[in-house]
């Protein structure tokens, strides 16, 4: 059973794949550009810097080894920042997306079910979930529609 659930949850890791990862590549997208704006601005400023140093002191030859070195240091931990960033991003967009799809599908299937007269069942969304206040609108007109049902079936 377990097993089951487990597998269940990774099947509806994304519940509309198209949907989620275009909205996590747009978001990964916009973060490169961010990433490569910040560090553009980050070289060009030390650059700047080294080159004051350098016509100020006597050891230019140290002094240019010296910024080699930090600015190597600089970008392997800029990289592993923005790798990072750029996993955390497509995770969060992962879980937004859920939390705005998932409802969806909920409705979809919810509607289904109205429409072959089934009555009976009620959405439940999970605690976070977009459009709480539409499904229980949803639920108390499919309570509405089940009174109606029951009035007229019981007047036949």
């Amino acid at each position: 059973m377990a097993q089951t659930q487990n597998r269940r949850k990774i099947r509806n890791f994304l519940l509309q794949p198209s949907l989620q990862t275009r909205f996590g590549f747009y978001s990964i997208g916009l973060s490169v550009v961010f990433a490569c704006v910040v560090f553009s601005i980050l070289y060009i400023n030390l650059s700047d810097f080294s080159d004051i140093v350098m016509a100020l002191t006597d050891s230019e030859g140290e002094v240019r080894e010296l910024f080699a070195s930090y600015m190597l240091h600089t970008r392997w931990w800029l990289a592993y920042t923005v790798l990072l960033y750029f996993v955390a991003n497509l995770l969060v967009s992962i879980v937004i997306t859920h939390r705005l799809v998932g409802p969806t599908v909920a409705f979809r299937a919810h509607v289904r079910k109205l429409c072959d007269g089934n009555f009976q069942d009620r959405i439940h969304l999970r605690k976070g979930d977009a459009f709480v206040e539409l499904a229980d609108e949803l639920n108390r007109l499919t309570a509405l529609m089940e009174k109606t049902e029951g009035k007229r079936n019981g007047d036949s």
